[in-house]
């Protein structure tokens, strides 16, 4: 833990007439603001040293919680849905593509295409499974 063991400036200032009438300030003057601004520096260090304490708490925390976190369920979870779904998209060169997964080897994709007889049929062009 990090820790700062530098208390308080020990320094008083007693506010005085000033010696010259004008906008100046004494050494006195200025020796009692250097004090209290090393003071607030002091009581800054300490908090920002109890917030990095504290941040590293709950890191250890959350630390703890990733240590603990059960990967199988995760697993489980890829395995059963994400192995098993169709995903559709387009190539980089402007394709329509579909990605099977490893287990559906004997489904494929076609299209529907021209009939002998006819001319065309209705559904031209539709995607299809094949089985």
């Amino acid at each position: 833990m990090l820790g700062l063991r530098l208390k308080h400036f020990k320094f008083w200032c007693q506010s005085v007439l000033p010696l010259v009438y004008d906008e100046s300030l004494s050494y006195y003057e200025v020796l009692c603001k250097v004090v209290d601004y090393i003071n607030k520096l002091i009581e800054s260090d300490r908090e920002i040293i109890e917030n990095a304490n504290e941040l590293e708490s709950e890191l250890k925390e959350v630390q703890k919680w990733i240590d603990d976190f059960d990967t199988e369920y995760i697993n489980k979870c890829i395995e059963e849905f994400i192995l098993t779904m169709v995903i559709f998209g387009l190539t980089d060169s402007g394709y329509f593509v579909a990605y099977l997964p490893d287990s559906w080897d004997d489904i494929t994709f076609q299209t529907t295409g021209y009939d002998t007889v006819t001319e065309l049929m209705p559904d031209y062009g539709h995607l299809v499974l094949v089985y």
